[in-house]
């Protein structure tokens, strides 16, 4: 049963981003993002147009992130399991984890609230500059948690958990999700929070990332329940 739960928890991964991609950018619209440079009145002419819709996607979204969770709470057991006794490294990962989350949800409560009511045009724009930089900029947490899955492979001698490749891998992919750190500064151009720097680029890494962590999770588990430890490799 621990075996078939953790397997679950790897597939939630793929799962999320599916349903995400769907609920995100095809029911709320949102892919690709609304631009930066557009007005408040523009900005109140979306929601009223489009409402109904951005609120039902980013509803479903929100329930969809939660499959993260698990998804992420998969790479703290194996980051545990390379670490061994007081894992910090694993705590760290799973807290970054949870707070990137947080900061997801902020930014889709946001964007729902902003259907709730008739806001002037200049509220509805402010809120919706503050929900999509969220969305772009709160990238130090994923750095963190690259960052911590890296160094428990580089710790994985025997690369039982996580091979060699997808430690340097995962530091790459940190450094491209760092792409929208600087969005609040463009309101055009590939550093905006449209932008290919600020948007499309740690999008795309994300999705490779999640592809290739999920046979890279399986094999570490199915060597977990075998009884193969970094330890004792």
């Amino acid at each position: 049963m621990r075996r078939t739960i953790h397997l679950t928890s790897v597939w939630t991964g793929p799962a999320f981003f599916v349903l995400y991609l769907i609920a995100f950018g095809i029911i709320a619209g949102y892919l690709p993002p609304p631009s930066p440079s557009l007005s408040a009145s523009e900005v109140l002419q979306l929601f009223h147009d489009d409402g109904q819709r951005i609120r039902l996607g980013l509803i479903l979204g929100m329930i969809f992130c939660t499959l993260l969770f698990p998804f992420f709470a998969a790479f703290s057991i194996q980051i545990a399991r390379i670490e061994g006794r007081l894992p910090i490294l694993a705590m760290m990962q799973f807290g970054a984890a949870v707070l990137l989350l947080v900061f997801f949800f902020v930014c889709h409560m946001l964007w729902i609230a902003m259907t709730f009511r008739d806001y002037d045009a200049g509220a509805m724009q402010q809120m919706n500059d503050l929900s999509w930089l969220i969305f772009v900029m709160v990238f130090p947490t994923y750095v963190l948690q690259m960052v911590c899955i890296a160094v428990a492979g580089f710790m994985d001698r025997d690369q039982i958990a996580f091979p060699r490749w997808y430690a340097y891998f995962c530091l790459w992919v940190g450094i491209a999700g760092s792409g929208g750190a600087i969005a609040v500064y463009f309101k055009s151009g590939p550093f905006a929070w449209n932008g290919v720097a600020g948007f499309w680029i740690p999008i795309v890494m994300f999705a490779v990332w999640l592809c290739l962590s999920v046979p890279v999770l399986l094999r570490a588990v199915d060597n977990q329940y075998a009884g193969i430890s970094p330890e004792e490799s």
